[in-house]
């Protein structure tokens, strides 16, 4: 029995994001910078040899607005507007008998120590559902995703990503971290 959780970018059909992939963030074209102090116009999955592998996909992006707002495409929302077929992230943990996830978090950190926030970047994530966003820069200041306490074999969860520079160059050190315990 095999347990597996499975990352999406989602869009009009869903793009995997393998191991070796990268979220790639830009101004809302492939391999575009985003601007020091700006949000994500855009979100990619690019894979190791820097393709973008979810250009057939149309991909979503939140842009974080405010606290407690975001851009999914049609203009400024709240960000408790959001339906999961719109949220940026789809993360579904399996496994081959019913289970229950429980104290899930997810947080970006610099790739080496999760308690050390991203390197020259700040993530905001929010759970579909969330009113506000969490600036989830290391492991305590992480985002809490409601436990999925119904017995069964798959579970998803949707999470809305985006981040904003804060010095120029790639930031391919960073890394991305969801944590969970299921029983």
């Amino acid at each position: 029995m095999a347990l597996t959780t499975t990352w999406y970018l989602q869009g009009v059909t869903p793009t995997v994001i393998s191991d070796t992939d990268i979220i790639a963030f830009s101004d809302g074209t492939f391999g575009n910078t985003v601007t020091v102090g700006a949000y994500n116009g855009g979100t990619h999955v690019k894979t190791a040899l820097g393709v973008d592998k979810s250009s057939a996909n149309t991909p979503n992006n939140v842009k974080y607005v405010a606290s407690g707002t975001g851009d999914w495409g049609d203009g400024t929302e709240s960000l408790s507007l959001m339906t999961t077929a719109e949220a940026s992230l789809k993360i579904t943990v399996a496994y081959d008998t019913n289970i229950t996830v429980t104290d899930i978090t997810m947080f970006g950190f610099d790739g080496t120590t999760p308690a050390t926030a991203p390197v020259g970047m700040d993530i905001y994530l929010a759970e579909q559902g969330d009113s506000t966003w969490t600036n989830a820069d290391g492991s305590a200041s992480a985002l809490d995703i409601d436990d999925s306490d119904t017995p069964a074999t798959s579970h998803n969860f949707y999470v809305a990503i985006s981040c904003s520079p804060s010095s120029v160059g790639e930031k391919t050190a960073n890394d991305i971290r969801f944590s969970f315990s299921y029983q």
